[in-house]
């Protein structure tokens, strides 16, 4: 892979484990509402990286919608709320 392929790949795993975080730490919770609007929402931009290193799009997100780890918990609500 090119160095822009293995830049690409770092930011496309980043998302993806950014939008499956479970935890409640406030600085985490905001890339994880961040990375979960920009892959389900299938942003230009998320699309154009995947088509870039030969990914379907829609497979990456309904692999993270099956993961499950991309809804708001009570918990995750609570910290964000207070974050506010």
């Amino acid at each position: 892979m090119t160095g822009e392929e293995n830049f690409i790949t770092a930011i496309l795993t980043q998302a993806v484990e950014d939008a499956s975080y479970t935890g409640t730490t406030a600085f985490h919770l905001k890339h994880k509402v961040e990375a979960t609007n920009w892959i389900l929402n299938n942003h230009p931009e998320y699309q154009n990286y995947c088509r870039m290193l030969g990914l379907d799009p829609n497979t990456i997100r309904n692999k993270l919608l099956k993961s499950g780890n991309t809804h708001i918990t009570k918990q995750q609500n609570k910290q964000i709320e207070r974050t506010i």
